[in-house]
């Protein structure tokens, strides 16, 4: 065997080998520069449907894998009565239930307060004897800390996505967190008034696992293109734009049934209007 001659050709295809890899690593990374979108052109390009953008785009693109959730749930009678019997103050909770199958809820009343259970998942709660009082000071968060903590839940694993003050009404919307990153759709609503919380939501998604996928959130510049086909939305301003994880079932665009228990919240950026619209960009 000529040892010298196949030697020249093993350099030689190593060679070959190399400049073909280094080839389509420079065509990825200009593919991947020309695809992302400068933030002055997604703001000419959204200004030309009356979209403005009265924030700042994020300019890092958070590293975010898919997480498996399931919602906190109430399908047995025990958890249900067990859950009742932290908000309502009765010997025989039986006694005050009553069965909506049309809303598929069950409820207990008493005379002064109200505890609904909607699809085993969603829980409202509402204090009906409430009488108007001298206003007085105090810490609404407290106020709403306090109340979970009284009620058994924890009180480390949300944010305030949302605060409204009304004369003497104040509204909080608390968001799931999840590793410094909210988790929709999963969220608290607190009415308080006067120190004391009138009205409580709570439809409440429990995270298991980080999940290694293949859909990566693109950056807000991207992303925020997706507008440009979404209808409804024209003469709109955008106010916050946040990354997410992104779950709901009621999205039937995205999930088949509306009765999922658990699944799969992606990375998805948050985009929230003046006017209470939100939207959510992800890739599919």
């Amino acid at each position: 065997m000529d040892w010298s001659k196949a030697k020249k050709i093993m350099i030689i295809a190593f060679i070959v080998v190399n400049v073909a890899l280094l080839f389509a690593v420079i065509s990825k990374d200009i593919r991947s520069r020309d695809y992302i979108t400068t933030e002055q052109d997604v703001k000419e390009r959204l200004k030309k449907i009356n979209i403005d953008i009265k924030t700042d785009i994020p300019k890092s693109t958070p590293n975010i894998q898919m997480l498996e959730v399931e919602y906190q749930s109430y399908d047995k009678i025990n958890s249900k009565l067990d859950i009742a019997g932290e908000f309502i103050n009765s010997s025989n909770l039986l006694e005050l239930a009553k069965i909506d199958e049309q809303k598929n809820s069950i409820i207990f009343e008493s005379e002064h307060e109200r505890f609904e259970i909607l699809k085993g998942r969603k829980i409202v709660y509402e204090y009906k004897s409430y009488e108007r009082s001298a206003p007085v000071k105090y810490d609404h968060h407290k106020v709403a800390s306090n109340f979970l903590e009284d009620k058994g839940f924890k009180t480390s694993d949300y944010k305030l996505t949302k605060l409204e003050k009304n004369n003497d009404i104040v509204n909080l919307t608390y968001t799931k967190e999840y590793k410094d990153t909210i988790v929709e759709k999963s969220y608290m609503k607190f009415t308080i008034r006067n120190a004391r919380v009138i009205k409580f939501e709570r439809l409440w998604l429990n995270t298991i696992k980080e999940k290694e996928n293949n859909i990566k959130l693109r950056p807000a510049t991207d992303s925020l293109l997706k507008l440009l086909s979404v209808e409804g939305i024209k003469n709109k301003t955008i106010k916050n734009i946040a990354a997410c994880y992104y779950f709901d079932p009621n999205n039937t665009d995205v999930f088949e049934f509306n009765e999922f228990k658990s699944g799969d919240a992606f990375p998805a950026w948050k985009v929230e209007f003046t006017d209470g619209t939100i939207k959510y960009l992800y890739e599919e």
